[in-house]
């Protein structure tokens, strides 16, 4: 399960961001996920709960915006997979299988190189200071 070393670099990315920004909570982590990171958001919640518990982040929101694979091909077209063709196809088969039959240019039909969709990316952390109170 390697969402627990993930969860780990995420807790200390935090928790030291928030530490040397005066925090005394972190309230809200927003997590940008890619698609195809191969990271399950469930498993790496619990995770981040277990590790913030007793620390400044012990009662953070992890919030996770999935980000879906995005494609380049060589006719130029530059885009996001179509989530709707995604889902129909993962119905028959795995949703990972069904990312790389989607793989294709839906301008010119030739194979597309994957340009985006891996991402595990801290977007925002809100924090409370003494400050606020």
């Amino acid at each position: 399960m390697h969402e627990l070393s993930i969860a780990c670099e995420i807790f200390e990315q935090v928790k030291s961001t928030a530490e040397a920004h005066g925090a005394t909570e972190v309230k809200h982590v927003t997590l940008q996920m890619g698609r195809l990171s191969h990271t399950n958001p469930e498993q790496l919640s619990f995770c981040f709960k277990v590790l913030a518990e007793g620390s400044i982040a012990e009662n953070a929101d992890l919030i996770v915006e999935m980000i879906p694979p995005s494609l380049e091909c060589e006719c130029g077209y530059t885009g996001t997979l179509d989530e709707k063709q995604i889902r129909e196809s993962s119905e028959l088969r795995s949703e990972l299988l069904a990312y790389v039959a989607a793989m294709e240019c839906p301008v010119c039909g030739k194979p597309a190189h994957i340009i985006g969709g891996r991402e595990l990316i801290i977007k925002s952390i809100e924090i409370e200071t003494e400050n606020e109170n």
